[in-house]
């Protein structure tokens, strides 16, 4: 099943986006025994998807195109992993960090699909990277290699915009990987037995008509299970976190650049979709995303 989330007459709904991918079904927002969140959906567990498939035919229908989409889900904690390749030039870089590089980002950060990514007022240092996210189904702490694919609920695919000259700031990236409406998220969640083995799907990155990005999820030099036993032995992970993995682009196509006025960003990754996103300037009196 794929998930979203969206604004209709001012109200939020959870919609399940259908094989087309073009006809959303909306959950009855008055109908409060149905999940009315994708929160609600990963905590009822699999009760609540078979409510959704049963309900089918009596769901309101709307067109994907014409929706205004919202972040699938708004995380407890995001955990972003960085210099996730396999390729050699990066393992040789990495060769005193035997541990997954893990950065944290905040809710504010996230915009949705077909929303503006800002290039922030304070520094025009801006670079995105294409994620695969990874949404938490189950928590817990001191979770089992064998047993983390059990904790897994679904996965979508990240925007990862992080502003150089401040991550440059400090050795632990700081709040150069913090900034507001810097990333995005969506448009969907894939439930984990829809979208099948991670690593058999591939990631690609356009600016614009340019490709940047493509490369097997398969390279990850820290696998999704490893990296949910590492996070885990530090902190409790709990349902709807999400872990944004990075795996950067093959060398022939040098993807680090700053992002420029009007650029548009496609991030695809097969089995789930494409998230798209233009590049503006920040405006001069900021937004402010779920604030005052």
């Amino acid at each position: 099943m794929k998930f979203l989330a969206f604004k209709h007459l001012g109200f939020e709904r959870l919609g399940l986006l259908l094989d087309d991918d073009q006809t959303v079904l909306a959950v009855d927002r008055e109908n409060k025994s149905m999940p009315q969140t994708l929160m609600d959906v990963i905590k009822r567990g699999p009760y609540a998807r078979h409510q959704i498939k049963q309900a089918k035919d009596s769901l309101e229908r709307f067109n994907f195109d014409e929706l205004e989409l919202i972040p699938p889900i708004i995380p407890w904690a995001t955990f972003s992993v960085t210099a996730n390749s396999t390729e050699q030039h990066e393992a040789d870089r990495l060769s005193q960090a035997p541990f997954p590089t893990i950065a944290l980002r905040t809710p504010r950060n996230n915009v949705a699909h077909r929303v503006v990514i800002d290039i922030p007022l304070k520094s025009k240092t801006l670079e995105c990277e294409g994620k695969l996210v990874v949404v938490m189904g189950k928590g817990g702490r001191y979770i089992t290699l064998e047993h983390a694919s059990r904790h897994v609920f679904g996965y979508s695919i990240y925007n990862e915009g992080s502003v150089k000259e401040f991550q440059n700031h400090s050795p632990q990236f700081g709040l150069g990987r913090m900034f507001d409406t810097s990333a995005s998220f969506g448009p969907v969640v894939v439930t984990e037995d829809e979208f099948g083995d991670p690593y058999q799907q591939t990631i690609e990155t356009h600016i614009d008509d340019k490709l940047i990005q493509s490369i097997s999820l398969s390279k990850m030099r820290h696998t999704i299970e490893e990296v949910i036993v590492y996070i885990s032995s530090a902190v409790t992970m709990f349902p709807g976190d999400i872990i944004c993995i990075g795996i950067p682009a093959n060398n022939s196509l040098k993807p680090e650049r700053f992002m420029q006025v009007n650029e548009q960003v496609n991030i695809s990754i097969s089995g789930i979709g494409t998230l798209s996103n233009e590049i503006k300037d920040e405006p001069s009196t900021p937004k402010t995303v779920g604030c005052c």
